[in-house]
Parts: structure tokens; sequence; C-alpha cells
């Protein structure tokens, strides 16, 4: 009996078949992971609203505050990633940021996947500490609403209560923090620099990972993840959450939905 085998074309039309559909894959593989990942992120983001809520309830209307200052340095208890600890489920009951960084791995609702700081200690994957300081988090609080490390643009008490909030529905609180830089070791920007027009986006872009998920970085489309004190959160494009000083979603005297 005859036994017929592929000729060399017909072999050559398979592969070159099989190439195409990997070509064709490929792409859309890769972005239904980042799609996976930012998904993720997303719940980290609406873990941690959750967890202000909490917080707040159990504080007299109280936000959970900052204490972590760019470029290093400060007192880990009083960051939001020690004081919102008991309010969030998913995190270990031996999870002690007072700690030193090599005798913990960092929860995962503390960090955002696929995030590639070089701030991360070694455990957590990453080339450790730089220059003394390391990353506890890849996500920041909107400085307005902090006691301690707030603008003072206003002669009012500062927003540290839920109470006052004129509008939390549209009130940033919880952004993704830059991944290198002085930013990239503390837990809060500093919004109130940001300016306005066509340097507002660069300027926060130094601050914060605006274009995380999506868009072309430095501008007002760059795309991330954003927590509002109502407790929902939400991709957003940077010209949705900023666009001016008094046009934006984090100083809550003007912020909207």
């Amino acid at each position: 009996m005859r036994v017929r085998a592929f000729t060399l074309i017909e072999l050559l039309v398979v592969v070159a078949v099989i190439a195409l559909l990997i070509g064709v894959l490929l792409p859309s593989l890769a972005r239904a992971r980042q799609t996976a990942r930012a998904t993720r992120c997303l719940a980290n983001v609406r873990s941690l609203q959750l967890a202000q809520a909490a917080y707040a309830d159990a504080n007299r209307g109280r936000l959970a505050d900052v204490g972590l200052p760019h470029g290093g340095g400060g007192d880990p208890r009083l960051s939001f990633v020690f004081t919102l600890r008991d309010f969030i489920g998913s995190i270990p009951l031996d999870y002690d940021p007072t700690h030193p960084p090599d005798q913990y791995v960092t929860p995962p609702v503390l960090k955002s996947p696929g995030d590639a700081s070089r701030y991360w200690v070694s455990r957590d994957g990453g080339e450790g500490p730089v220059g003394g300081s390391f990353r506890r988090t890849s996500y920041g609080m909107n400085n307005f609403l902090s006691r301690t490390y707030n603008p003072g643009l206003s002669d009012r008490e500062p927003f540290d209560r839920i109470d006052l909030i004129p509008r939390p529905s549209g009130t940033v609180q919880f952004v993704l923090l830059a991944e290198h830089g002085d930013y990239a070791v503390s837990d809060h920007p500093h919004a109130e620099h940001w300016r306005s027009g066509a340097q507002a986006a660069p300027l926060a872009s130094n601050q914060v990972r605006i274009a995380k998920w999506g868009g072309r970085d430095r501008t007002g489309l760059a795309v991330s993840n954003y927590g509002y004190l109502d407790a929902h959160a939400a991709a957003r494009p940077f010209e949705r959450v900023y666009t001016s000083p008094i046009t934006n979603q984090f100083n809550p005297e003007f912020a909207h939905e």
C-alpha cells in the first residue's frame, strides 16, 4: 500500500496558517491578560474603599490618614496601610508594615498586578530597598483628605471626616502611585501641584501612574483606576478626574461627578 505524505508546499502552507493564527491570537491573549490585571487592580481599589467606609463607620466618620512622605521616611503607623489593615478581610493577621520589609510579603490587595517598581523588597520580587526606602503599596491616598499632608489651601478645617465632604461620589480617595521616583515609596500624591492645561498630566504622572491601564502616558487620555469616597471604583481617563486646580475630583471644594 502506498502511503501519501505531505509535499513540501503543503507543509509550508500548514506552517504559514499556524503562524497566521498565532499572530492573530497572541495580541488577543495579551489584551485579555491586561484586562484581567486591570480588573484585579480595580477590585483592590474597591476593597480599599470598602475598608475606608468601615473604618469611618467605626471612628465617627474620620478618614484614614497618610504617613509616608515622598522620598522616603515617615511613620507607617500613621499610614492607611496600617490603619486599614484590620478592615480588609484579605490581609493576613500577621501582616505588620512597621516591621522590616524582609519579614513579610505585601498582601495582594496592596499591590497592583503588574507593578514593576524596583522599590519592592526581594520577597516581593523586586530589587529591594533603594537609598533606604522601599515600597509598601501600589496605591496612594488623595492628600486633600489627609490630616497630616493636606495642602492647607483653605481656612476651614481639613477634609478628614466623611461628613465634611460635599460630594463623596465625586471625590477621589485612592489612586495608583508612580512606580519610579520619589513618590514610589510614598502613600499619597500632591495634587495641588499639578497646575492646569498641558502641564497637568505630565506633572501628575511624576506622582501617579495615570496610564497604568491604557491611553497615552502624560496626557489627559491616560487611563488608570480611581477609588471614590462613596466606596465605588472605576477606570477613568485623567482628563475626567483632573483638568485644573478648580476643575478636578481631588479637592473636595470643587470635586464633581
